[in-house]
């Protein structure tokens, strides 16, 4: 057998260290995947992600709303002039001298329609 030099051995030991570390490095990096999926995989993720989903969701119905109540609060102002209008055409019918009163209806309908376009 041959001789082996101090120099061939350090190398040997040199280069079982390099895998040894590249070992520890390369187990370490797997153990962080495995904890990173865990951590995705867990039901505090899956939690988190159905609030988030639900939080988008109230948002979207929250808008929803808000558009409606405006919408009701548009059609809640032409009944009540319209009713007005109707009430001084009653009026008009019964008594026969409510022009006054027609006048009024018929400009704020005219100021309604006006401010609505």
């Amino acid at each position: 057998m041959a001789d082996i030099t101090f120099e061939q051995l350090m190398a040997t030991a040199a280069f079982a260290l390099a895998c040894v570390a590249a070992y520890n490095a390369l187990m370490a990096a797997r153990k962080h995947r495995r904890e990173e999926r865990k951590e995705r995989e867990s039901p505090m993720a899956a939690l988190a992600g159905r609030v988030d989903r639900h939080d988008a969701l109230l948002a979207s119905d929250k808008r929803r709303m808000d558009e409606l109540d405006e919408r009701i609060e548009k059609i809640d102002t032409q009944s009540t002039i319209m009713l007005r209008g109707v009430r001084a055409l009653l009026s008009h019918q019964v008594n026969g001298n409510s022009v006054d009163r027609l006048e009024g209806s018929l400009a704020e309908i005219d100021d309604y329609l006006i401010e609505r376009k």
